[in-house]
């Protein structure tokens, strides 16, 4: 798995900030299948990056608009969530074990065969667009469907 540098980084978002603005010398953010282990995102607008099979170990999410984002695939273990925006993020495949999603929005994100093992849900919504894997139980989650 790739690494980029921190510097890297830094302008991959800036042009990512641009292209949300609506200006013609942005770009949309693709850091698919790279290692980001431990990087801190919080507060930030990810709207529609592109983090498919990406390492977002212990990630910090605190906060953070992933609306529309593309996780398929990537692994999130023991990441921080709390409080960000998933709607209609893509999920599908990957590892959430241990992640704190406590007042997450999931209304549309497709988490369908992710491996929720001790994730905490406590106080995220959802909504009958949510896609939850086969055999999950949410009654002992404390999401809350709106």
């Amino acid at each position: 798995m790739k690494k980029i540098p921190f510097v890297e980084l830094q302008k991959i978002l800036e042009q990512h900030q641009k292209y949300l603005s609506g200006d013609s010398l942005g770009q949309r953010a693709c850091l698919k299948e790279i290692d980001l282990f431990g990087v801190n995102f919080a507060n930030l607008d990810l709207r529609d990056v592109d983090f498919q099979g990406s390492n977002l170990k212990r990630v910090v999410f605190w906060n953070t608009n992933l609306e529309g984002a593309n996780l398929k695939g990537a692994d999130l273990k023991h990441a921080v969530l709390e409080g960000a925006n998933l709607k209609g993020a893509i999920l599908t495949g990957t590892n959430l074990k241990g992640v704190n999603l406590e007042l997450c929005d999931l209304r549309r994100c497709d988490l369908y065969g992710a491996n929720l093992d001790s994730a905490d849900f406590e106080g995220a919504i959802y909504d009958q667009s949510t896609r939850w894997p086969v055999n999950f139980d949410l009654s002992k989650t404390g999401a809350i469907k709106r």
